[in-house]
């Protein structure tokens, strides 16, 4: 397999902890998941403008149907069959779905959604230098009412002392409770090493991506 891994940024550290030498990478930038079609349109222009590999792993799950109708006639496609990345964080689609079928209302982070600034604080922050804190207040609550936890996962990467006093500083912002989750880099260590079970979505050349793969 001569390979490469499009990923999100928010999975930097995680993807860098497990890649091996023998693959590339390459980072998109995070604000592509808030438009799923752009998301789609990138990962889709990456996959066109590579010759240099015959198959391409991805940092991401079905990500709001992002990763839907990619095609590729020279690459096999894989990706983790998970809706998003905190399945991937926490190392199973199975883990995730536990979670959230005992707590649905519930804001994950990670080190890399808090580098990102993928989080209500600093969301807060960035709508109060445009419209000042009262309405940044109003869009937040609006935004995030019904949350009712915040949980970081913990992958082992990262000063975790300092990236559970930022999460609980953003739990008390929104007035919610506070909880950690382990994380596991699991999933992207069988996607590197090529042990392509259920678990993966694997997509020869010549085929497109389907939705229903990932059911």
């Amino acid at each position: 397999m001569k390979g490469k891994v499009l990923a999100c940024q928010t999975m930097a550290d995680e993807v860098q902890k497990v890649l091996p030498p023998d693959l590339d990478l390459e980072l998109l930038p995070y604000a592509l998941h808030r438009v799923p079609q752009r998301l789609q349109s990138e990962l889709q222009k990456r996959i066109d403008a590579d010759t240099d590999h015959d198959t391409l792993l991805f940092g991401y799950g079905l990500c709001s149907y992002g990763v839907v109708n990619l095609c590729s006639e020279r690459h096999t496609l894989v990706i983790p069959r998970v809706h998003d990345c905190i399945s991937l964080l926490m190392g199973a689609r199975e883990i995730y779905d536990r979670e959230f079928a005992k707590h649905p209302a519930t804001i994950y982070l990670s080190k890399g959604w808090i580098d990102q600034g993928a989080e209500p604080l600093a969301e807060f922050k960035n709508y109060a230098e445009t419209y000042g804190n009262e309405d940044a207040q109003w869009m937040i609550d609006t935004q995030y009412k019904h949350y009712q936890r915040v949980v970081l996962i913990d992958t082992g990467v990262g000063c975790r002392e300092e990236l559970a006093l930022y999460t609980r500083s953003v739990a008390r912002f929104l007035n919610v409770a506070y909880d950690e989750h382990p994380g596991s880099v699991r999933l992207l260590t069988k996607l590197f090493r090529g042990d392509w079970d259920r678990e993966f979505v694997v997509i020869p050349p010549g085929r497109m991506v389907m939705q229903r793969s990932f059911l």
